[in-house]
């Protein structure tokens, strides 16, 4: 569902209310739409599950300290 608000009434706090409730909000000045106000989409499955694949490996590997870090660093600038 759209709707539609003229700018100079609209509330934006009530108006983020409705856009988090799954509106669609059209807003318009001197009857031209000028924006609109939607929800962020989420990030879906797939994309989820690639994240939780790379934490997994992620805690695989052994832990790396500051020093070693710094050493590497420091061979690689050789």
């Amino acid at each position: 569902m759209t709707i539609t608000v003229d700018i100079g009434d609209a509330d934006l706090s009530e108006l983020l209310a409705q856009v988090e409730a799954g509106q669609e909000i059209i807003l318009m000045r001197n009857g031209v739409s000028v924006a609109k106000l939607a929800a962020v989409a989420q990030p879906d499955s797939e994309r989820r599950q690639v994240m939780e694949d790379i934490l997994a490996l992620r805690k695989t590997m052994p832990n790396v300290t500051q020093e070693e870090i710094a050493e590497w660093k420091a061979f690689g600038r050789r």
